[in-house]
């Protein structure tokens, strides 16, 4: 867990790590909203954006990687 410090002027800086992890840079913009006693920070998502390529990274780290014959077969629930 990392402490963060208020500046008199109410600004915080993210940690670097926090940044990596989230993709933000400078600029990006997001959104802040408090659930009891935690403050939750996520990207602000811009209504009026129909570009794909906002999409871009979004599957960056899927790891899982399926030829279209193993997307297509059937799904048998009772196997395990």
């Amino acid at each position: 867990m990392t402490t963060l410090s208020i500046s008199p002027q109410g600004q915080i800086t993210l940690p670097a790590e926090i940044l990596q992890i989230n993709t933000w840079k400078g600029h990006s913009k997001l959104e802040m909203f408090c659930i009891g006693d935690t403050v939750v920070l996520r990207p602000a998502h811009d209504q009026k954006s129909n570009d794909i390529s906002d999409l871009g990274g979004f599957f960056k780290d899927n790891s899982i990687v399926l030829t279209t014959e193993e997307l297509c077969k059937p799904v048998d629930f009772n196997e395990e």
